[in-house]
């Protein structure tokens, strides 16, 4: 489930939307060695040197360029205007970042030294206002951003010199932080040893930080370095307490309360998940880039004998728009009573009330489901505390602390080279590409089906554990 943060994906269609954009484009390969550097840098020329006037929508992606001072770029995509080239930086995103500014700012230095004119520089990024019509119709998905006021403050040639000096020199010291993970990140940072941080004195389940930034800084400020040296009673905050409790006494921490409350939720009972996706470039017909869209709901349902049965659905591969049968279906299991279980579950609440805008037949049936849901995040922060939770509510930390045995991530077989530990999401985009075989997408909705078992499976431990509480035997 995607419910901390709307996961984005690009999307199967990257290169159709750039080919809409510039249906008369020239692809340099791009190159892996010297020689094809040169070969790439050779192609580009090629491309260029021609007296003839190119057609709209021409373009070269990917153009490789080396300047006399030795400096190497690949140009996202590189076009002609009426007074010289238009180079951008292609971005997938619906804003840049001062790492863009850099790269372009390198690209038109060098572009400039090989002696082109260079009419303006600037951003594609994705216009959100964009709705896909169909048929591969993406002519107007990217908006320009011109980086030309900007650039001017870039000193490129004292970049270039700096890194010819530490070419010559030994290897710097590194200094990490926040920027190795700026814009697309440095590639060297998984490995990097100056990177790895010391083990801390404290475990992640006794640090104060489980208390929240600033209590943290206040118990800190007053000499105590872990939760074990506080005294639960000098805690206001009951959250706070009942966390420090847990801790203290090494085992989960539940108010007898929650018991009654729990085994008041009506029969049927539903312990719903949803999964979604919001894609760069949108492949169904009347949808935006971005746009939050559901493609699988998972229901484990709970009869008044307490026997379970697990329900389903999961958007076809390319089989277009899901969001109708996906209403549809999850409407059939889901009735007209009973309490319905989510975690978070503003998440669930939000994508059926756009559910409702969009289906104005199917409006008052999912608007009625609203009330019956009921938010298993807020129960379980009101009630209880598990140490493996460390501080975090999120779904996974729910899950290890109600289900320890659940793998909750989603592998593929290696053996397919589809990639491993994928989210639900990235799995989803990789059955709508197109050309994938038969054997990846029945193995990717597999996966998907087994994922949203084990989302449901935890959310019936969690029922079971608030029904427990303070059950008289």
């Amino acid at each position: 489930g995607a419910h901390a943060e709307v996961g984005v994906v690009h999307g199967p269609g990257l290169d159709v939307a750039l080919r809409a954009s510039f249906p008369h484009a020239d692809t340099v390969a791009e190159p892996q060695s010297p020689a094809q550097w040169l070969q790439a840098v050779r192609h580009t020329l090629n491309c260029l040197d021609s007296d003839a006037e190119p057609p709209e929508g021409w373009a070269i992606l990917g153009a490789c360029l080396t300047s006399e001072d030795r400096a190497q770029v690949r140009i996202d995509v590189l076009t002609a205007g009426e007074h010289g080239l238009r180079l951008f930086k292609l971005r997938y995103a619906t804003v840049g970042d001062e790492a863009d500014v850099d790269t372009v700012a390198l690209w038109t230095h060098v572009a400039a030294r090989c002696g082109f004119a260079v009419q303006s520089v600037g951003l594609l990024l994705v216009d959100t206002d964009f709705v896909y019509p169909g048929h591969g119709c993406y002519a107007g998905l990217f908006r320009e951003v011109d980086l030309g006021p900007v650039l001017g403050s870039r000193p490129v040639a004292e970049w270039l010199d700096a890194m010819r000096q530490c070419e010559r020199g030994s290897e710097p010291e590194a200094t990490p932080g926040a920027h190795c993970h700026e814009g697309s990140g440095c590639e060297f940072a998984a490995g990097c040893q100056a990177c790895v941080v010391p083990a801390a004195a404290d475990t992640a389940e006794n640090s104060l930080d489980i208390l929240g930034r600033e209590a943290a800084a206040e118990w800190r400020a007053a000499g105590h370095h872990d939760v074990m040296s506080l005294r639960p009673d000098d805690i206001a905050p009951p959250r706070q307490r009942r966390a420090v409790r847990a801790v203290q006494q090494g085992a989960p921490l539940l108010e007898p309360e929650v018991g009654a409350l729990a085994r008041a939720w009506p029969y049927p009972r539903h312990c719903l998940r949803f999964d979604t996706i919001g894609l760069a470039v949108p492949i169904w017909p009347g949808t935006r880039p971005y746009q939050t869209l559901p493609f699988q709901w998972s229901c484990a349902v709970q009869t008044a004998d307490g026997a379970w049965s697990d329900h389903h659905f999961l958007a076809e591969a390319q089989g277009g728009d899901p969001r109708r049968a996906f209403a549809l279906s999850l409407l059939g299991v889901l009735g007209t009573s009973g309490a319905v279980l989510a975690y978070n579950a503003g998440f669930e609440r939000n994508r059926i009330r756009e559910l409702a805008q969009w289906f104005d037949d199917l409006a008052p049936a999912l608007e009625a489901l609203l009330p019956r849901i009921v938010d298993l995040f807020q129960i379980a922060r009101t009630h209880c505390y598990h140490p493996v939770m460390a501080g975090s509510w999120s779904f996974r930390s729910m899950a290890r602390a109600v289900a320890p045995g659940l793998d909750m991530d989603i592998v593929l077989d290696p053996a397919l080279d589809a990639g491993a530990g994928r989210s639900a999401r990235a799995v989803f985009a990789l059955m709508q590409k197109p050309g994938q075989n038969a054997t990846v997408r029945a193995a990717c909705r597999a996966a998907l089906q087994a994922h949203g078992q084990r989302e449901t499976a935890v959310l019936r431990q969690l029922l079971a554990l608030f029904e427990q509480a303070g059950a008289v035997s």
